[in-house]
């Protein structure tokens, strides 16, 4: 894990290098980032290690809260069980059922994730009704499912969107696994069908968390949602916004929020 985020984080650091003033990130110091660059690869190893328990987790957990259902949308290669941590939090705070999405995020499948994505909204629906709003999260790609979804299908019983560390308008990576032609590299046609004409952010509320620190989202300003309500961190690695108090923070804040649609 450390071999792997030290490639990433010298290939970040080349990247923000070249990035203009406007653009520039403020470094967090050196104590700062040793300690920020410490818990991602920690939080890369809880990922990697809970795939098997996601495997075996159910996808749905209902406790005994009455503020609705949530439903989590995991980013490429995961599956349920990088999302133990997080709906452990959310179900602890009252959100119920708090449901997981698995889809074939292997082959960056945006569009059969989010096809997914409706039969299991429209399954909570059945079982519930519609008297109270689904909230989506989708972290990484997740949140790109979400957000197709969001365009391509009816979503009447979906208030509010949130994405952590999701590459909105692509990421330079993107060329080092596919070539100017992969999904998410910035300026692909999938993007930028996806980003034209976008109403999402005025027909729901949609909320965008995202670090400076991430180094799988280069540059850090393509992980902005255009119009949506962007948050950023700056000391927070792109699998540590999984587990990050702070991060959480955010979310419950927004999600403590009335409603604006």
């Amino acid at each position: 894990m450390v071999l792997f985020n030290a490639i990433l984080y010298a290939v970040r650091a080349r990247v923000l290098h070249g990035l203009d003033a406007c653009d520039a990130v403020d470094p967090l110091g050196v104590v700062g980032a040793v300690r920020a660059f410490a818990t991602e690869c920690a939080a890369t190893a809880a990922v990697l290690l809970a795939i098997p328990l996601g495997w075996l987790l159910p996808p749905c957990r209902s406790g005994g809260g009455t503020r609705g259902p949530v439903l989590l949308i995991h980013g490429w290669s995961l599956n349920r069980g990088c999302f133990w941590l997080l709906r452990r939090r959310l179900s602890r705070d009252g959100w119920s059922p708090v449901c997981c999405l698995d889809y074939r995020s292997l082959r960056f499948d945006v569009e059969g994730g989010a096809a997914r994505l409706r039969a299991a909204v429209d399954q909570l629906t059945r079982a519930r009704g519609a008297h109270q709003p689904a909230t989506l999260i989708g972290h990484s790609l997740g949140g790109l499912v979400a957000r197709y979804y969001a365009r391509r299908y009816p979503a009447p019983t979906v208030r509010r969107i949130v994405t952590l560390g999701t590459p909105h308008r692509g990421t330079t990576l993107a060329r080092l696994h596919g070539g100017a032609g992969h999904k998410l590299a910035a300026g692909s046609q999938f993007l930028n069908t996806l980003n034209a004409a976008d109403r999402v952010p005025q027909q729901f509320d949609v909320i965008a968390i995202h670090s400076s620190f991430d180094a799988m989202l280069l540059p850090p300003h393509h992980a902005e949602y255009p119009v949506a309500f962007n948050i950023r961190v700056n000391d927070v690695g792109h699998n540590a916004l999984l587990f990050s108090s702070k991060v959480y923070a955010l979310i419950r804040e927004n999600l403590d929020a009335p409603l604006s649609r």
